[in-house]
């Protein structure tokens, strides 16, 4: 009798363990930068990237949701399959590198004697949103560095709003993705711009 009851005691716990691990869905980007087509011409001096940084609330592997205005929803089971700073830092670092140019993750940087510059990152929303969709927006910096010195040559506010194209996490995952691409696809042509103009 006392054994069966452990039986039936273990058999619960093994049903409570599994779905609690089948309820949790993890999310990351397809590899977005495949069909991105080398830019001719691009410069080749190197530009340093930092590691991507999310402010405030968004700045876990749980998914974020603004549910209604001044109220934020932390999802329980939908979470990024890595936390969204590395994998929105790889995928910067994808994307550029394939459109020509050369793109080094700052912790990777040795003592260059050249010019080079920095790219820096700064999300401060990064979520769902019960009316807009999906959600981005921050600055970015470009620093140029010489001699020892730092100076800011650029920054720029951005903002993106994407509808989502359908019900679900899938859909805003999609609509997350697309909204980093155009946010990249910017970067890209004013980092261009800029070294091509300092190389004159």
């Amino acid at each position: 009798m006392k054994s069966s009851l452990q039986i039936c005691l273990l058999a619960l716990l093994m049903m409570g363990c599994s779905s609690n691990s089948d309820g949790h869905k993890y999310y990351k980007f397809s590899d977005q930068a495949q069909s991105v087509e080398k830019q001719i011409g691009a410069p080749e001096t190197p530009i340093y990237l930092d590691q991507v940084a999310i402010l405030g609330v968004s700045n876990q592997q749980a998914f974020v949701q603004f549910t209604q205005p001044n109220t934020v929803n932390i999802a329980s089971f939908h979470f990024w399959a890595e936390h969204p700073e590395n994998m929105l830092t790889q995928l910067t670092l994808s994307y550029l590198n394939k459109r020509g140019l050369t793109i080094i993750p700052r912790t990777l940087a040795g003592d260059l004697n050249t010019t080079r510059y920095s790219l820096k990152l700064v999300v401060d929303e990064y979520a769902g949103h019960y009316e807009k969709g999906a959600i981005l927006s921050g600055n970015w910096y470009f620093y140029k560095l010489q001699a020892g010195n730092t100076q800011l040559i650029q920054t720029k506010r951005f903002s993106f709003e994407n509808q989502l194209q359908d019900d679900g996490f899938d859909a805003l995952v999609a609509a997350h993705k697309s909204n980093w691409l155009l946010l990249l696809n910017d970067v890209e042509q004013i980092l261009t711009a800029q070294l091509n103009k300092s190389s004159k």
